[in-house]
């Protein structure tokens, strides 16, 4: 390389467009005869489709055409890891959330559109709503989805935890919950469909995160072959983990064909907040041991992972939580579960950190308890517990580079002012 990026500021490519108002986001991107998507969504969080009557919405002057899941028997279910969302609830089938599409509205304004959606009748045989994760995991729980509410379970152990235990004089074991949390990006969900009838692709201008697993999921769900799918990525306007998931793709796909003209969907903030991903809240039951002269013993940790009505990521988020269970220090004997569990909350999938930051407040809240019990300055231990180039992690990874966290734990310190003991 000629050039050394480290250290110097880097022109941002896209940052005049974005000042001077020139980039265009999903919401931007307009088409000539272009038609106005809404959804309707689910009027129960857990409840069997009954009855759903979309007879005066079609009346409805500036209605172009509804779509239910009866307009669609080939579509199948998507999801990032599980095929287990359905594209529309259809009727006997169940609605797991809140965000569950039940119709796609097309309509000449998005103002006509709404107005329909609220015309939509439905009628539903409710379900015992599940919103603890504890609770769903219970035997006498109803099932969200038919094969258990615990979608993943995952194991993690590394040494002898009985043996560290019974070294330890001080033992701590507490319970951390955090809650959820959405990623609030300022561009919402939003993008455009063209169906072309004479070569049979489909073109979406929407924002993806994972811009290739996307055009495979809304491929397998519509049959169609993949090459036809063709995503352009516009300016994205942050996402956070957020815009992995599906969210209007398949909608936009499917109106498009429906219509053979150019639709376009874009989400309230409301509907966001209700239909698309929130980082998962995580119960952490945590026992941990160390010696009187400070140096850990035993970390023992149950991770249980509320992933909502659907997977998205969650297997994949709850149990790399629980590989990080221990945080940045060493400890030879370690021990873990963690459980995804299914609720009727809605769906929890990617965000910054992917399960690492509900840990984060787990083992280092574990960290300060031991320290005071400990009479032991809290950053000193830290520092001679933390990770060194050889460090064993809890799945049995060796560190071989970059691991600056005791540099960091000094430069904090220093930063701060701290006034205690460092060694």
């Amino acid at each position: 390389m000629t050039e050394r990026y480290v250290g110097r500021n880097v022109y941002k490519v896209d940052a005049q467009d974005k000042v001077m108002g020139k980039a265009k986001y999903p919401d931007d991107i307009y088409f000539d005869n272009m038609l106005y998507l809404k959804i309707k969504r689910a009027t129960h969080p857990h409840a069997h489709l009954r009855r759903i009557d979309i007879s005066k919405a079609v009346k409805l002057p500036g209605v172009v055409k509804i779509i239910t899941a009866d307009d669609i028997p080939q579509v199948k279910n998507f999801g990032l890891i599980i095929k287990d969302q359905p594209v529309l609830v259809g009727i006997g089938q169940k609605m797991r959330y809140m965000g569950d599409a039940l119709a796609i509205v097309i309509a000449e304004t998005k103002e006509i559109a709404s107005k329909a959606v609220r015309l939509i009748e439905v009628e539903v045989e409710e379900l015992e709503v599940i919103s603890d994760p504890l609770r769903a995991m219970e035997k006498d729980a109803p099932l969200i989805h038919k094969d258990g509410n615990i979608l993943a379970t995952h194991y993690l152990e590394k040494g002898d935890i009985k043996k560290g235990f019974a070294e330890a004089n001080v033992i701590v074991e507490n319970e951390y919950r955090t809650t959820f949390l959405d990623q609030v990006p300022l561009q919402v969900e939003a993008g455009v469909g063209i169906y072309d009838e004479e070569s049979g692709f489909i073109k979406l201008w929407v924002a993806s995160q994972w811009l290739h697993d996307t055009q495979a999921d809304v491929a397998q769900s519509l049959g169609f072959p993949k090459e036809k799918i063709r995503i352009i990525q516009p300016v994205i306007g942050g996402a956070f983990g957020k815009k992995e998931d599906i969210s209007v793709h398949i909608h936009l796909a499917l109106a498009a064909i429906a219509t053979k003209r150019p639709v376009k969907l874009t989400y309230t903030r409301e509907e966001s907040m209700i239909a698309q991903s929130k980082r998962h809240p995580f119960i952490i039951r945590v026992k941990t041991g160390a010696t009187k002269e400070g140096y850990l013993t035993a970390w023992q940790a149950e991770v249980i992972g509320d992933t909502g009505a659907y997977a998205s990521s969650g297997p994949a988020v709850v149990h790399k939580g629980m590989y990080h269970c221990t945080g940045p220090y060493n400890v030879d004997n370690v021990k873990g579960v963690a459980y995804t569990v299914y609720t009727n909350n809605t769906y929890a999938g990617a965000m910054r950190g992917f399960g690492t930051t509900q840990m984060a407040f787990a083992y280092e809240s574990q960290m300060d308890i031991l320290a005071h019990k400990l009479g032991i300055d809290p950053a000193q231990f830290r520092l001679q517990n933390a990770y060194n180039i050889g460090s064993s992690t809890p799945n049995g990874q060796i560190l071989t580079h970059s691991v600056g966290v005791k540099e960091t734990i000094k430069k904090a310190a220093e930063i701060a002012g701290w006034k205690g003991g460092l060694r």
